[in-house]
């Protein structure tokens, strides 16, 4: 048995998802596990479809067992994303390899990649910062330095989106020595977030973006059972839309005080003043506006507004997930499940009842999930609540 991870959030499931479980396979994987984002992603923003609909859609894709990457840190940077996932991968322990798409042609680039990241930081860190004082963004500062060391060939790759989560899924292979190989997997199709299809490809960003729009031609790079899941959720209005979360996030805003906004993941001094000055902007368009610098992406001013809707703290993230909860599985995900439970440091169960009596930690993370829920329900067309956190079967099927 050989068990290949991949961590995804299927924001939809795509052909080029697909793609790359069908060739995690042909290199020898006999059991997948997929470590999926809940209802919060990577971007700062709600999940198109709901993370069980996800995990069905996963699991009709090829995975055989899914687990939830936890709110703290699927609405994190890159490099707690990739930390988070890569915790419950190693500590589960059975993992064999992890299976990433990347822009570079072989591990031999990722290492150099990943070297370079390290020792600058490491190095560097004073310059890194006096830079980001100057205004640029810590990603901008760190490729400039490594640009300055190793050549603008090596920061151009380091800056390539495509690489960014694959460096970080490296580096915390690093940092808790995880037993497990790295399998990258270069990018064939289209690349990350691109609006432009490419022959049966194309990304989930341009798949959204044309559901926005009404634009049905987003049906040629979806599966069909995708595209027969979305069918159904769009007349059920059962997708969600951040734009549905406009009036309760700035109202959110608005009852903060500059401590509350502080105790916020990765917010600087000069952040929090910049969005406690917007703070009774009369849009979310008009917020985001307000508080975007060069330093302060889009993305990160999203993904700080979703923790102070959610209640994530700044040291909600200073620990490693605490259990590995089970959003999907099948025959041989069972077998995945019967090894791990003989090997696995944390607790593993499709219960959040019972994952939360673990400890103290488990417990909160178990409320952030349920109050991550309870936002999540208000984006959907169709207002839901946290009840199907601890009520919805999982999806049980049959191995393909």
């Amino acid at each position: 048995m050989k068990i290949s991870a991949i961590i995804c959030e299927y924001n939809p499931m795509h052909n080029g998802h697909l793609y790359h479980i069908k060739q995690t396979r042909k290199n020898g994987a006999t059991h997948v596990i997929g470590i999926l984002s809940g209802n919060f992603v990577q971007r700062g923003d709600v999940a198109l479809l709901d993370k069980f609909d996800r995990a069905q859609l996963a699991l009709r894709g090829g995975v055989d067992l899914v687990l939830e990457l936890p709110v703290a840190f699927s609405s994190a940077t890159a490099e707690l994303y990739a930390s988070g996932a890569v915790s419950i991968l190693h500590h589960i322990g059975v993992v064999d390899e992890l299976s990433f798409g990347s822009a570079c042609p072989d591990l031999e680039c990722l290492e150099l990649l990943t070297e370079a990241a390290v020792s600058t930081r490491e190095t560097y860190q004073e310059r890194i910062l006096e830079r980001m004082r100057a205004g640029e963004s810590y990603p901008s500062a760190l490729c400039e330095i490594v640009r300055q060391r190793y050549g603008p060939k090596v920061a151009a790759m380091m800056h390539d989106p495509n690489n960014v989560l694959a460096i970080e899924y490296m580096k915390a292979i690093r940092r808790y020595d995880a037993k497990f190989r790295p399998f990258s997997l270069q990018r064939q199709c289209v690349m990350h977030d691109s609006l432009e299809p490419q022959d049966m490809f194309a990304s989930a960003s341009f798949i959204r973006k044309s559901i926005a729009e009404g634009d049905r031609s987003y049906l040629n790079y979806v599966p069909t059972f995708t595209a027969q899941m979305l069918s159904r959720r769009l007349t059920e209005g059962r997708t969600a839309d951040i734009r549905r979360l406009e009036r309760v996030l700035l109202y959110r805003l608005r009852t903060m005080d500059p401590a509350e906004l502080n105790d916020l993941p990765d917010m600087t001094p000069t952040l929090q003043n910049r969005i406690y000055a917007a703070r009774t902007a009369g849009s979310l368009d008009e917020l985001l506006a307000a508080v975007k610098t060069k330093a302060y992406t889009m993305a990160r001013i999203r993904r700080i507004l979703m923790c102070a809707l959610i209640g994530i703290h700044r040291d909600d993230q200073k620990y490693n997930p605490p259990y590995a909860r089970v959003l999907a599985l099948n025959d041989r995900g069972r077998e995945i499940l019967a090894a791990a439970k003989k090997k696995s440091s944390i607790d593993i169960s499709t219960s959040l009842a019972r994952l939360s009596e673990g400890s103290a930690a488990a417990e909160r993370f178990v409320r952030l999930e349920e109050r991550a829920a309870n936002v999540y329900g208000l984006a959907q067309g169709d207002i839901t609540s946290a009840e199907q956190e601890f009520r919805t079967k999982i999806s049980l099927e049959a191995a393909k």
